[in-house]
């Protein structure tokens, strides 16, 4: 598969440099911006696979720009800049790879590889998380719900949850939207 990426370089030749050595590799280069802002726009127009950004460059530096795109696209850091605290920034920012210039051409393929890799586990990850965290939510105000249900109606524990699970069908509504309404109204 060839990914789309977009590149954020300050340094013209480095910019048109890296562009070259993409397109060499197979990459499509959907646009190649000067500064953190033009990256933001370039990002909100072409929707890139993947993004590269220097460090150090006018606007947004490329920190701030991984901060704003990194949950929704892998990000790539490019730099000549190796000090501890950039790195956990960095990282902080969800960056997927740190790069330091001069780059090898050979270093640039295995990089987007795994910074898109780690970047789809990390997004399995998260929506395993939240669908977990709305199960539990879900699991929670059942819970309650049945537990009015009991306390209100004199239902037992099996009674006041087939009391939901009735109304759901009948409603055609998910169990969560039963107990909401349960809660409402007893609570």
């Amino acid at each position: 598969m060839s990914f789309r990426v977009l590149i954020a370089e300050d340094e013209p030749l480095m910019r048109m440099h890296l562009k070259e050595v993409l397109e060499e590799q197979g990459y499509a280069v959907v646009g190649a911006a000067k500064d953190g802002q033009e990256a933001l726009d370039l990002i909100g127009q072409e929707k890139p696979d993947i993004v590269i950004l220097d460090i150090k460059m006018p606007g947004p530096d490329g920190l701030e720009v991984a901060s704003k795109v990194a949950q929704q696209i892998p990000v790539i850091i490019l730099t000549a800049y190796t000090e501890r605290h950039l790195i956990k920034r960095a990282k902080e920012a969800g960056v997927m790879a740190y790069l330091t210039k001069p780059f090898r051409e050979k270093d640039i393929d295995p990089a987007i590889e795994l910074a898109v890799t780690h970047f789809l586990e990390r997004s399995a990850l998260t929506d395993s998380v939240a669908r977990l965290t709305s199960e539990l939510e879900t699991r929670k105000l059942v819970d309650h719900a049945k537990n009015l249900l009991m306390t209100r109606e004199g239902l037992d524990a099996v009674g006041a949850y087939r009391r939901l699970q009735k109304t759901s069908m009948d409603k055609n509504k998910p169990m969560r939207e039963v107990a909401e309404a349960i809660i409402l109204m007893y609570g």
